[in-house]
């Protein structure tokens, strides 16, 4: 199946549905109910918030956000999270 999706090109479409539909169970009910979107190109995942103090709070937890989530796509696919 693998060699199947890299063949046509969605490696990077099934990652970002992986780490998308993943995002609620990593940081939790209360982070994800002000949570309006997010979407990861290239490595980059951009997460819009409703909450100027809670962006503030996830930009201390960049780090631990992209090692959770890589972790739970068994590799390497967000390089850097920007908050919006």
């Amino acid at each position: 199946m693998d060699l199947l999706i890299d063949s046509y090109g969605m490696r990077e479409k099934m990652d970002e549905l992986d780490i998308t539909t993943g995002w609620d169970e990593a940081v939790g009910p209360m982070i994800a109910r002000h949570t309006k979107s997010v979407r990861l190109r290239k490595g980059r995942l951009n997460v819009k918030v409703d909450s100027a103090p809670l962006r503030h709070e996830l930009s201390f937890m960049r780090e631990a956000l992209i090692e959770i989530l890589n972790r739970r796509a068994g590799k390497k696919v967000v390089q850097e999270i920007v908050l919006e």
